[in-house]
């Protein structure tokens, strides 16, 4: 009992990061276009700029961010299809219960 509650454990705390990487990227990436924006717009405009180009850079940060989310989503998707579609190799039972001989050389003393 106790192994399984560690294996589920260990399996519920890697779902966990999963998502917790996919809700981060979000704002993750609206933080850094809004930053990317008003350094651009502040050296292109001038201080007024900064505004705006902050504010561009959020919105293009939040269709970015929004298009990585439903990408990664999907990804995860497909990848918990694939898990339960592939199946362990078992080999037949001639393979398995072969006599196997190893050519070993043997020393003598």
């Amino acid at each position: 009992m106790g192994v399984m509650d560690s294996a589920s454990e260990e399996q519920r705390i890697g779902s966990m990061g999963k998502w917790l990487a996919v809700g981060s990227e979000l704002p993750c990436s609206v933080i850094a276009l809004l930053l990317v924006g008003q350094v651009a717009g502040q050296s292109i405009f001038g201080p007024s700029g900064a505004v705006t180009g902050a504010l561009f850079g959020a919105i293009l940060g939040f269709f970015l961010g929004s298009y990585g989310v439903y990408a990664t989503i999907k990804y995860y998707d497909r990848m918990e299809a694939e898990a339960k579609i592939r199946r362990t190799y078992m080999p037949p039972k001639e393979e398995i219960f072969e006599d196997v001989k190893f050519d070993i050389p043997e020393e003598h003393d």
